[in-house]
């Protein structure tokens, strides 16, 4: 039981919510053509991309530590 607690409180976690997001706008684009060009689909990518780059970094070293 414990186990579930733990994996439904990791899909509420920053970063896989982010994921989600980025993946929307991507596949919603597609699928559903709304119209974004591929610079516009970069621009709403990369700071998600990027905070999540910095963020499992700052994981990384906070377990080394």
């Amino acid at each position: 039981m414990e186990e579930i607690k733990r994996f439904a409180k990791s899909l509420l976690s920053r970063k896989f919510l982010l994921a989600i997001v980025g993946a929307t706008v991507v596949f919603g684009n597609y699928m559903w053509n709304w119209g974004l060009t591929e610079e516009q689909v970069w621009s709403v990518l990369t700071p998600i991309l990027t905070y999540m780059g910095l963020e499992g970094f700052a994981d990384i070293k906070s377990r080394k530590a």
